[in-house]
Formats: C-alpha cells, structure tokens, sequence
C-alpha cells in the first residue's frame, strides 16, 4: 500500500495525470515479459541438468572428495561457485544437490545449515559474471544491440564535426 501512495505522491509532484501513470505501468510491465521468460528458462535447463543421470553421478562422486566438516562447506561453496560462472540456474540446483549428496554421508557429520549456506555462493558470489547473468541476457537482446538505438552522444560537437 505504501509503494501505490508514494508512487501516487511522486506522479501528483512531476504533474502527472492519473491514466498516464497507469498507462505507464501497464506498458512498463508488459516489456519485461521477454526478460522474465529468459531467466525463468535459465532456472529450468539448470534444473533439467542438474537432475539428469550422468551429472546426478557427478554429484555423488564430489560428494565423497571432502574428508572433514570444514572441507566440506567450501568445497561445496568452491563447487558452487565454478558452476555458477557457467550457469546461475544449474549452479543454484547443482550446489542444493551436493550439499544433500554430503549431507547424506555417514562417515562425516557437517551442519547442513553451513552446507545449505555454501551451496548459494554462486548466486551470491559470482552469478553476475558468469554467461547466463542478468546482465548478459538482458545485452542478448534485440533492443539492446547497438545497431538499433539511436546514434547519440551527450557531447556536443563542434562544426567541423569533431570534439
């Protein structure tokens, strides 16, 4: 309720009609259905990996490396972390997996709080840079390319045509 009155407040105080701060909304959330899409396909081909046979293996064969409580958490942090430049979407499902694969063991008793902890350290750490960030689907698309903005520059030029 406080972000519709303080959103009404701001359109009241720039001299904004009502219909146009809606209008603007409306059209606003609808450009970024695009965008959402993207990242709601990153979230499922990372499930859809992490859950398949051959790297469901994987994770049972990292889950045995670590041999103590401490080697455990960062490891899975590391794991995390190396997965998310890949991927944020695989790396968020792929750390829960192996922080349950170690948690699972018997011979080796580690918090799964600072497990489960760990296995988001791709997503707190690193996401952003690797190739499915946020950043880098939103610069895949169309709009983004600069080909179909606008050729401008907040310099003015001279008239010769240079700075």
């Amino acid at each position: 309720m406080a972000g519709v009155v303080i959103i009404a407040l701001a359109a009241l105080a720039i001299g904004a009609t009502p219909q146009s701060v809606a209008d603007s909304f409306g059209n606003g959330f609808w450009d970024l259905t695009a965008f959402t899409l993207q990242m709601a396909m990153v979230v499922l081909t990372g499930y859809v990996v992490a859950t398949s046979p051959p790297v469901a293996k994987l994770i049972n064969r990292l889950a045995l490396v670590p041999s103590t409580a401490r080697m455990a958490v960062s490891f899975v942090a590391m794991m995390s972390m190396s997965v998310s430049f890949l991927n944020w979407g695989l790396s968020l499902i792929f750390g829960g997996l192996l922080a349950r694969a170690i948690a699972r063991r018997k011979d080796l008793t580690v918090d799964y709080r600072a497990l489960g902890a760990a296995a988001f350290m791709g997503l707190g750490a690193v996401w952003a840079l690797g190739l499915s960030s946020s950043a880098a689907q939103l610069q895949a698309t169309a709009a983004s390319l600069a080909a179909s903005r606008p050729r401008s520059s907040p310099f003015p030029r001279e008239a010769s045509g240079t700075l």
